[in-house]
């Protein structure tokens, strides 16, 4: 009955239950690739890792109300807030890999583009970067071609104790495909948001924006109406959109020049192959962008 309960829970943010044992982690593989340093010192960092764990890596992450039941696994790794443009605690050239599963779509570009910039004088040479976020051009084609069905998890949050949970004032199943688009990048500016911008965007005038605007300047317009302080309070909104295209744009500006198109459990590291760990939410919208410094 646990095991089912916990199961629920985990689905309506896109993860699946998964048992993990020592054997799950996949050990031996790290002492086959890795130096001992590397694996004492945990030198393999998930960013905006959530509940995530594994005894050889290091959580980064944010403490917050918002993502609660996380901040024991937070509190043993680096506390680390994206939006403060700071360094991160990490010394330079040290790391193996970093990490990061849906966590840019949650923060501004200035911010995304300084923890790229951060992740390229942390790793080491050889070092990879792997980046997992929604697929915002797979969302927009939904969008265009009314597949209401691509937008799978809205009986999710059909309940008024789960959609009240984040803060939307009414269930997805009776929410226009315009505002299931909107809510997957600019969240805050959404009707369905219930503590949102002042000026929300409308169905008639998102049509008008993309109508008007190129593509991406329409994405960017739309997330520039959400604020920075509105997003500090609810940081599970989504802020900001992505695709391959411009994840591998802002990783080259970091300095990364090996950087490639990956997909769903096809990282070229060794351990980031491990689906028990990785690439667990929303696999069919995700993108998935890597680099080698």
């Amino acid at each position: 009955m646990m095991k089912k309960l916990i199961g629920k829970t985990l689905s309506k943010f896109g993860l699946e239950l998964r048992k993990i044992n020592k054997e799950g982690f996949n050990l031996p593989l790290y002492n086959k690739y890795y130096p001992v340093e590397s694996i004492e010192n945990k030198r393999f960092y998930n960013v905006g890792a959530g509940g995530f764990y594994h005894p050889y890596w290091t959580n980064i992450d944010y403490l917050s109300d918002w993502y609660k039941d996380n901040n024991k696994l937070t509190e043993k790794g680096i506390h680390y807030d994206l939006f403060s443009l700071d360094p991160i605690s990490v010394k330079d050239e040290t790391g193996e890999i970093i990490y990061s599963s849906h966590t840019i779509e949650h923060i501004k570009d200035e911010h995304a583009q300084h923890f790229f910039n951060e992740a390229f004088r942390i790793l080491k040479k050889g070092g990879v970067i792997r980046i997992t976020a929604p697929d915002i051009d797979l969302h927009y084609q939904a969008f265009k071609n009314d597949d209401y069905d691509f937008y799978y998890w809205r009986s999710w949050y059909s309940k008024a104790s789960d959609y009240k949970r984040i803060m939307l004032n009414q269930s997805l199943t009776t929410a226009s495909i315009a505002q299931l688009f909107l809510q997957r990048f600019a969240g805050a500016a959404s009707v369905l948001h219930d503590d949102g911008v002042k000026e929300r965007i409308t169905d008639e005038e998102l049509i008008r924006i993309f109508s008007e605007m190129k593509y991406e300047d329409a994405l960017s317009y739309c997330c520039e109406r959400c604020t920075i302080d509105i997003q500090k309070k609810y940081p599970g909104n989504h802020t900001n959109w992505w695709n391959r295209a411009k994840a591998i744009k802002m990783l080259r500006n970091s300095g990364f020049k090996n950087i490639v198109v990956s997909g769903y459990g096809q990282s070229r590291s060794p351990a980031m192959r491990n689906t028990a760990i990785f690439d667990s939410t929303h696999p069919k919208i995700s993108l998935y962008v890597e680099a080698i410094k």
